[in-house]
């Protein structure tokens, strides 16, 4: 399992990067909060080791709103509440640096679980979102149908799924045919 390690404290990031690597983790360490969004991707988890937050709260704000990564904060006890503050809402659990290894990897092999059912969720949001968009167009079609044929709605529901049947199409694809027909 890939982990990326984002921190402005390179040592302490060799310290958990050589953890990692010794419990069969491939771990990469990067301390640019810009290169880090950049290069998120095939990983299954992010851990933030961070002294300063603040040069990392865009980045840690992408990770959880526009990825599918596990997230883990590693903070000083006297930086928690900052942390708190400034990751709030973005579902980042926040660990004492000196919480020790078991507990780490025990929060570690929790976010890297969170990632694989935030994939699949995504990949139903956007399944979702397809089907939803194919409703609209198919919706637009039936309306060009009615306005410029005078067809009822039931008769231009029927309409398209029969030309989508007898041409072995989708009703999407029939739906674009009608709009370009008729919307252009």
């Amino acid at each position: 399992m890939n982990i990326l390690i984002c921190s402005d404290v390179p040592a302490a990031a060799q310290k958990i990067a050589a953890l990692l690597e010794e419990k069969g983790y491939a771990a990469k360490i990067e301390c640019d909060p810009a290169a880090a969004r950049e290069d998120c991707g095939g990983f299954a988890a992010a851990v933030f080791v961070l002294s300063s937050l603040s040069a990392w709260t865009d980045t840690a704000r992408f990770f959880s709103l526009e990825t599918s990564l596990g997230l883990l904060a590693l903070l000083k006890e006297n930086s928690r509440e900052e942390g708190e503050r400034l990751f709030a809402g973005l579902g980042i659990p926040i660990l004492p640096i000196g919480a020790g290894g078991k507990a780490f990897l025990f929060a570690l092999e929790f976010a890297a679980k969170s990632n694989e059912r935030l994939s699949a969720m995504r990949s139903e949001n956007a399944r979702l979102k397809e089907s939803i968009g194919d409703l609209k167009l198919v919706d637009r079609a039936k309306c060009a149908l009615i306005q410029y044929l005078n067809m009822t709605e039931a008769d231009a529901h029927r309409f398209i799924e029969k030309q989508a049947m007898n041409k072995r199409l989708s009703k999407r694809e029939i739906a674009l045919q009608i709009l370009s027909a008729y919307e252009s």
